[in-house]
């Protein structure tokens, strides 16, 4: 079990974590060229699965996702595409490391 010092010090590095994000979240907010995405209808979120281990992580991020965006998703504000080509054997025989047909 950890020590009771131990453990506020995890609680205020947390809070310095959190505190610095939420600034930053302010800071973004006040620059003119951040995106409304209120305005945006449906947001597109693209799915890259990749090679590897990539299509398993992809498969769980997309399904935690789509639970935490759930009101978003059923009610057409946030759509989610998977985004096929990004491998590394397409990439390397593109020689690119987005390519073009994956990009678009």
């Amino acid at each position: 079990m950890p020590s009771a010092d131990v453990i506020e010090a995890a609680k205020e590095h947390f809070g310095t974590v959190v505190d610095e994000q939420l600034r930053r979240v302010e800071r973004l907010k006040q620059e003119s060229d951040s995106t409304d995405y209120d305005a945006i209808s449906p947001i597109v979120i693209g799915m890259i699965g990749g090679d590897g281990i990539g299509p398993t992580i992809s498969e769980e991020t997309q399904r935690v996702l789509v639970y935490l965006l759930r009101d978003q998703v059923a009610t057409g504000k946030a759509d989610f595409r998977v985004i096929e080509g990004l491998t590394i054997e397409n990439r390397a025989d593109k020689l690119k490391a987005i390519p073009d047909d994956v990009l678009e």
